[in-house]
């Protein structure tokens, strides 16, 4: 029967019966009778019973083929369900993946900015602090010359004071002897 579709199709044409063979009359409508066979169970005596458990074991094959078939079907509707779930959560889980990513992304397009600002202010400070050690050096070069020129002028007073200081002795010793001739003077002006 599974062979040889074809055929038995063409055999069986005109012997089903209207309606449902089990709770029907058989009625074969036309062509000729069926031979019996050794397939055929027991108490199948007459060619009406023949035809009837033909078409029986026709009618149980099909419906073998039909819950074959309906089993079948229905476990390829499971391995679908059971794929689109598995597609529907892995669909879900590169969602979020995505999402994760994304904002992975954006916290890391924030911080490029932040640090961007951030390098911008430190190099404005570093500009800002070479300035700054520039005229610091230009200050310190004009302070050491100012100390410098400072030192000098103390040296200069120094020695001019070492000189006044000379000098002042030479005059209090001229002095002296000023005081001691108006002494004499007075003694011989008033003996």
């Amino acid at each position: 029967m599974e062979r040889f579709p074809q055929e038995l199709v063409h055999a069986f044409a005109g012997l089903f019966p209207w309606g449902d063979p089990y709770t029907s009359v058989w009625d074969q409508s036309e062509g000729s009778d069926l031979e019996r066979s050794a397939d055929e169970g027991q108490h199948n005596d007459t060619t009406g019973m023949s035809a009837m458990f033909a078409m029986m074991e026709t009618y149980g094959g099909l419906e073998r083929c039909l819950g074959r078939l309906s089993g079948s079907l229905m476990t390829v509707q499971d391995e679908k369900r059971q794929l689109q779930r598995e597609f529907d959560s892995e669909v879900e889980r590169l969602q979020a993946e995505l999402a994760r990513v994304t904002l992975e992304r954006d916290q890391a397009v924030w911080k490029n900015s932040v640090l961007s600002q951030d390098l911008l202010a430190v190099r404005e400070q570093k500009d800002r602090v070479t300035t700054a050690r520039k005229n610091c050096k230009r200050m310190l070069v004009h302070v050491l010359g100012q100390r410098n020129e400072a030192w000098h002028e103390e040296d200069t007073l120094r020695a001019r004071q070492v000189e006044l200081e000379q000098q002042l002795a030479n005059d209090e010793e001229y002095n002296e002897n000023l005081h001691e001739e108006i002494h004499q003077l007075h003694n011989q002006l008033h003996p």
